[in-house]
C-alpha cells in the first residue's frame, strides 16, 4: 500500500464515498443519512493513497441526556470504512484518532460496533443497554379502548418527526439517559433511517399524545421507536393494539421491540408479547475527552438515532 493522507474530504470526493460506503458495510451503506447534513464534508475525513479514496470517518456533533440531567456535547462517530486493499495497515486506528482530534472540545465520544471491544486499543470502553425485547409473537386479546381514543397511520417521510417534537422530548427529559436531543438535523436523519416505515400518532382531539413506528420484515415485526407523554400512559396501549392489528393481518409470528426499560413500558409489552426477553446491546463504545460520560441509569438509543 502507497502512504496514506487524512484529509477533511471534499464535495468531489462524494461518489467516490459511496462506493466505499457500498462495498465496505454488510448490508451495503447508502448515503441517503449523511446527505441530510448540511456540514457533511466538514464532519467527514478522508484517507487517500496512490489508487485514490481508500477510508472515511464520520464526526458528528450530537447533544446527548446525561443521568444528573444534564446535556453532554458528544462527538458521535460512524462510517468508519477502510478500502480491502488498505486493511490490516492499522488504518482505521488512524482515522478514529484524527476525528478524536477534531472533536476534542466535546465532552465525551460514542460510537456504535458491530465488532466487540474493537476500538479498545483507541480508549473506548463497551457499555449495555437492554434496548430491545425479542421473542415469539402472536395477537394479543383485544384491550378495552378509550371512547375517544383515535389512531391515526401514515407513512414516515421528511417532515414526520417534526410535529412529534414534544411528545419524544418530554417522553425522554430527566427519565432516560442517552437520548438525542434532537434538532433538525437530528430529526432529519431519523427519518431518512426510518423513512418507509408506518407512524401511528394516539391522537387526543387534535393533540398527539404518543407515538410508535413501527414495520415489518418478513414475519416479524419491528417496533422502531415510541414516546408517550407523561400524563398520557393510556396512549402506550392504543398505540400497540393498532401496531397488532396490522401485524395479525400480515402474519407476524416474532418481533424486536425497541423501548427504554421503564417500567411503564415493561407492563404493556408483557400483554402485547409476553414471550419477547430483554436483549443486552453491547455495540456502544464511549471515551471521555473533556470529561467521562455519566450514564447511569436507563439508557435507551432509538433506530432513528444511530449515525
Amino acid at each position: 500500500m502507497s502512504a496514506v493522507a487524512i484529509r477533511a474530504a471534499r464535495a468531489e470526493d462524494q461518489p467516490a464515498l459511496a462506493a466505499l460506503w457500498a462495498t465496505a458495510f454488510t448490508p451495503p451503506l447508502a448515503p441517503d443519512q449523511w446527505l441530510v447534513d448540511d456540514e457533511r464534508l466538514a464532519h467527514t475525513l478522508v484517507a487517500e493513497d496512490g489508487d485514490g479514496l481508500c477510508g472515511s470517518i464520520y464526526g458528528l456533533p450530537k447533544r446527548l441526556r446525561e443521568s444528573d440531567g444534564g446535556i453532554a456535547e458528544v462527538h458521535a462517530i460512524g462510517s468508519v470504512a477502510v478500502a480491502e486493499r488498505a486493511r490490516g495497515q492499522g488504518l482505521a486506528r488512524q482515522l478514529v484518532a484524527a476525528t478524536l482530534q477534531a472533536g476534542r472540545d466535546a465532552d465525551w465520544a460514542l460510537l456504535f460496533t458491530g465488532t466487540p471491544e474493537v476500538y479498545r486499543s483507541s480508549g473506548f470502553e463497551t457499555f449495555s443497554m437492554a434496548r430491545t425485547l425479542a421473542g415469539p409473537w402472536r395477537a394479543p386479546a383485544p384491550a378495552p379502548v378509550e371512547t375517544d381514543a383515535r389512531v391515526e397511520r401514515e407513512t414516515v417521510g421528511l417532515g414526520s418527526l417534526r410535529p412529534l417534537h414534544e411528545v419524544y422530548a418530554r417522553s425522554r427529559e430527566g427519565r432516560v439517559v442517552l437520548a438525542p436531543v434532537r434538532g433538525d438535523r437530528d430529526r432529519a436523519m431519523a427519518e431518512v433511517r426510518m423513512r418507509g416505515a408506518t407512524l401511528y400518532r394516539r391522537m387526543q382531539g387534535s393533540t398527539v399524545v404518543g407515538y410508535a413506528i413501527a414495520e415489518r420484515r418478513g414475519e416479524v415485526g419491528v417496533l422502531l421507536e415510541s414516546a408517550v407523554l407523561p400524563d398520557a400512559d393510556a396512549a402506550r396501549g392504543d398505540l400497540l393494539a393498532a401496531v397488532a392489528a396490522d401485524w395479525a393481518s400480515a402474519g407476524v409470528t416474532s418481533c424486536e421491540l425497541a423501548v427504554p426499560a421503564l417500567p411503564e413500558d415493561d407492563l404493556v409489552m408483557r400483554d402485547f408479547a409476553p414471550e419477547a426477553v430483554r436483549q443486552d446491546d453491547r455495540t456502544g463504545m464511549i471515551r471521555p475527552l473533556g470529561r467521562a460520560a455519566r450514564l447511569h441509569g436507563i439508557r435507551h438509543f432509538t433506530a432513528g438515532d444511530y449515525f
